[in-house]
This record gives structure tokens, C-alpha cells and sequence, in this order.
């Protein structure tokens, strides 16, 4: 796929692009993965900045003892690497896998310095992804240390159902038992448990092992999220 396909597919990356200069936009490269696949590896240099053009990935923390922990999924467009380049960090803090084929559109780690120095809107957008990511990294540290884990457990449903709960009668969570640990750092068994006792209580429905949310749960999974 050409450049000028994505950008025609992909309105917003003609947006974020517009004000990058043309020998700067030369020296730029379309790159694909295969879903799976490593698009950095934490503690790698940092070498590139890409933009995610097309596809989803999940970003993940790994630490000494072989845990992982993915924190976060990211969809089109987004940035990778952006974050340690303007911290001046020379390593990559986390590490990026594609959860499906994607596409990015590669800038050198030098180029992206010179674009952000001479292109204010990439600048201010920037600072407002950075800004935004910062305020609910703090917010949620805090939270998911003082909540009990079916707190948490609910907030993760109604974030991941509330963008589709009101087009459809009943929402699918497609996430395992095992990604949910992952993403709220907690055991399967404690998921697994909790997640039982959502069904016990009538605020999620189970098929064939699979976590359903219908317009009425969700509500009323709000109003106990916000009683405790």
C-alpha cells in the first residue's frame, strides 16, 4: 500500500502529515508486520518513530521474572517510540507487538526531532496525547491500588462496552480470562472468580465460557461501580 492510499484511508494521518517537511516526508518508509509480531522489544535502542497507519497492537510491560503485563492496546493512528524520544530516553521503555497485521510509516529518530521543532501542530498534538496518557496513568495507579479486584474488574467491562453498548442490545467481550489479568495486572484464578460473581449477581451474562453485557447490566453495573 502506497502512502497516498493510507493517507485517503486513514484521513487523520493526512492530517497529522500536512506540516512535515517534503525532504523529511522523502526519507520516510511504509513498513508492515505480520500480526505477532515484535515492532520493538523493551530496552532496544530507540532508532525510529513510527506511526501506526493501519491495524492494532498491544504494548506491553515485561519484567525479570519472565511476567508480562500488557497495559495497553493501541489502534490507528497512534505513535511508537514518540515518548522516549522526547524524554530523551535512548532505550524503548516497552514493548510493542502487532495483535493484527499492521502498517507504520517509519521516521528516523533525528527526522521526528527536526519535525516537531518545525511543525507547531504536531508539537501541540503531541504535548495533548502526552499530557492526556499522563493524567490516566496517574489516576489509575492509584485507583487500582486502593479498589478491590471486582472494582476493577467492572471498570474494565464498561470501558471496553460502552462505545458499542448503545448501538446493540447485548455487547461481547472478546477478551479471555487471561487477558483481562494481563491488562489489570491480577491472576487468572482471581478473573476467573470474579468474573463468577458478576454472573452470580446478574450483571454479566456467560455462553459457552464467553463474557456477554446487555444495556441493562451495564447500568447497572455503573450504579455499584459508583455505591462502592
Amino acid at each position: 500500500m502506497l502512502l497516498q492510499e493510507l493517507m485517503e484511508y486513514q484521513p487523520k494521518l493526512r492530517k497529522i502529515l500536512e506540516g512535515m517537511p517534503s525532504n523529511i516526508k522523502e526519507r520516510c518508509r511504509l513498513k508492515t508486520y505480520k500480526s505477532d509480531s515484535t515492532i520493538i522489544k523493551k530496552g532496544e535502542d530507540i532508532k525510529y518513530v513510527d506511526i501506526l497507519c493501519k491495524g492494532e497492537l498491544n504494548v506491553i510491560n515485561e519484567f525479570a521474572n519472565g511476567s508480562i503485563y500488557i497495559f495497553d492496546t493501541n489502534k490507528a493512528i497512534d505513535f511508537i517510540g514518540e515518548m522516549e524520544v522526547l524524554a530523551g530516553e535512548s532505550k524503548a521503555i516497552v514493548t510493542n507487538v502487532a495483535k493484527t497485521d499492521c502498517i507504520v510509516f517509519r521516521i528516523s529518530k533525528n527526522d521526528f526531532i527536526k519535525w516537531t521543532e518545525s511543525d507547531n501542530g504536531i508539537t501541540l498534538m503531541l504535548a495533548k496525547r502526552l499530557a492526556a496518557r499522563s493524567c490516566y496513568t496517574s489516576c489509575y495507579q492509584g485507583y487500582s491500588h486502593y479498589y478491590p479486584a471486582i472494582h476493577m474488574i467492572k471498570r474494565f467491562i464498561i470501558e471496553y462496552v460502552k462505545n458499542e453498548i448503545n448501538d446493540n442490545n447485548i455487547v461481547y467481550v472478546n477478551k479471555k480470562r487471561q487477558e483481562i489479568a494481563d491488562i489489570l495486572g491480577m491472576s487468572v484464578k482471581t478473573v476467573g472468580r470474579n468474573i463468577t460473581k458478576l454472573k452470580e449477581k446478574g450483571l454479566v451474562t456467560i455462553k459457552k465460557g464467553k463474557i456477554y453485557v446487555d444495556r441493562k447490566q451495564y447500568e447497572d453495573m455503573i450504579d455499584t461501580l459508583e455505591i462502592w
